[in-house]
């Protein structure tokens, strides 16, 4: 593997696009499940309070109250509903890449759900950690003071996708993040290949 980093112009590291695809399954499976907890719960006590003002007609407004929060639930299950929609045709629609990144003397040519096409120089990347999120390791690129669209070099930053995931932290760190568990190439070979392309200045382990 040294060898190959010393002499290659470039490392790649692909993604498992299987596992991916298996994540994304889940993740849709667990959210129509909670949209439909949602539903259920929701007309649990619409029904309640439905069937008190037939019972007690007298004390409507009371059982208005009760079925009154099932409403309010039955109307974030749409918006559920609705956002598991989408994001499974945004899902179909964006596929998934077959590399992940490019890792280059140049700089860094990465791609994710979050930003399909993008280059960053190395003075554009201040740093690369591994973080731990809810048992899953990530790659998190963070970005130089500074940064934009349209810093020189800079590819792709513009893109929606992309300023919609630099404008919250991933744990701790705003910049593009990047699952370890598809990626193919053991993070020490990455390591390895980012230290040798930075003259050792970026490391992705400690």
């Amino acid at each position: 593997m040294d060898q190959e980093v010393n002499t290659a112009p470039e490392f790649v590291v692909e993604i498992d696009t299987a596992t991916v695809a298996r994540g994304r399954t889940t993740i849709l499976r667990s959210r129509r499940a909670s949209a439909w907890t949602s539903s259920i719960a929701a007309g649990i006590i619409i029904g309640l309070g439905g069937g008190g003002a037939l019972v007690f007609p007298d004390n409507w407004p009371l059982m208005l109250l009760i079925a009154l929060p099932g409403v309010f639930l039955a109307l974030a299950a749409g918006s559920q509903f609705t956002a598991v929609r989408r994001l499974q045709e945004a899902w179909r629609q964006a596929g998934i890449p077959a590399v992940a990144m490019r890792i280059s003397a140049a700089g860094l040519h990465c791609s994710n759900e979050a930003a399909p096409a993008v280059f960053l120089p190395w003075p554009a990347i201040a740093g690369i950690h591994l973080k731990r999120r809810l048992g899953q390791q990530m790659l998190v690129l963070e970005l130089a003071p500074g940064t934009t669209a349209t810093t020189p070099g800079v590819v792709g930053l513009d893109h929606p996708d992309v300023q919609r995931a630099l404008r919250k932290k991933t744990l701790g760190v705003r910049g593009l993040w990047f699952g370890v568990r598809p990626l193919r190439q053991p993070l020490e070979q990455i390591d390895r290949a980012f230290a040798h392309f930075t003259g050792g200045r970026l490391r992705c382990l400690p």
